[in-house]
């Protein structure tokens, strides 16, 4: 089966102060004059997100705390892929349109993903879509 999204790789900087990554750089977006919303996802234990896909944007999510349990489906293939992502694992994953996206939290803490979308969210156009999956 064709990856219908992809993995970014995070080359952290460290040195004796901490530790830098760098999210999203302009030359890795879809489009690189759009750059809708930046926003934290804050998911309580056995709390599931998503269970929708967008037509128009672009997302991309990386985890900054606890343990993500991802599933993903492209909108017309029959089967998903499900994984398990930590910030220590240093990827951001990038969401195309139509590709269905689920997370959940099953761990006992807090879930924290830092999430990125090519389009600012309208209530009169919410290019959101649900369809379940997790």
């Amino acid at each position: 089966m064709d990856k219908f999204w992809e993995f970014i790789s995070i080359d952290p900087y460290e040195d004796q102060r901490g530790m830098l990554k760098k999210i999203v750089m302009k030359s890795q977006l879809q489009n690189s004059d759009e750059l809708g919303e930046v926003y934290l996802l804050y998911s309580n234990p056995n709390s599931v997100r998503g269970n929708h896909y967008h037509k128009k944007s672009f997302e991309y999510f990386t985890v900054i705390g606890g343990r993500a349990k991802i599933a993903l489906k492209g909108f017309h293939q029959d089967i998903s892929e499900e994984f398990y992502i930590t910030a220590d694992d240093n990827i951001i994953l990038k969401v195309p349109p139509f590709t269905i996206h689920a997370f959940k939290n099953e761990g006992p803490n807090q879930l924290i993903i830092l999430a990125i979308s090519s389009k600012e969210y309208s209530p009169a156009d919410t290019d959101t879509y649900i369809s379940e999956i997790l």
